[in-house]
């Protein structure tokens, strides 16, 4: 059994196009904690990876934690830059993100597990393995945003 321990994915912002759109992304992290952010596609290149390989049995926990540790601020400027308009992010209250939440269609277990994994990494998350070169996966932040994001938002 493989258990993949994951940064914050990259298609989370997919969730945040209108707020991209309108310049400011609303989060429940402070804007300048630095985080393990990945691509889901990395993941899953692990995942196959692990899977076809025959090197292994037992129970391996393996993180996957992307090119780099961002802050949001550092998030902020790659998106901006990939989407060619300025976006910035701003620190909330956990209540208005569950208001905003909520408001998105999100219901209300879904919108409790998403405020409780971000007030997880906001108290003291320290991940269970460090960065490595194993650990390190090479899609960035920007080649996924001018790729991904800035489709979704051409035209708005």
């Amino acid at each position: 059994m493989t258990h993949l321990r994951c940064g914050f994915f990259f298609t989370n912002l997919e969730l945040q196009l209108e707020a991209i759109r309108a310049g400011r992304i609303p989060i429940i992290l402070p804007v300048d904690q630095p985080m393990a952010w990945v691509a889901p596609r990395d993941i899953a290149e692990v995942a196959v990876t692990r899977l076809l390989s025959r090197d292994w049995s037992g129970r391996v926990v393996q993180a996957v934690h992307g090119p780099a540790d961002l802050t949001w601020v550092e998030a902020a400027e790659i998106v901006s830059a990939a989407v060619g308009r300025p976006v910035t992010v701003e620190q909330i209250s956990d209540d208005a993100m569950r208001q905003l939440l909520r408001a998105s269609g999100m219901t209300a277990g879904l919108t409790d597990a998403v405020i409780g994994m971000s007030t997880g990494l906001r108290d003291g998350f320290v991940p269970e393995q460090s960065r490595t070169g194993r650990t390190t996966t090479p899609t960035t932040l920007a080649a996924w945003a001018y790729d991904t994001l800035r489709p979704q938002l051409a035209g708005h």
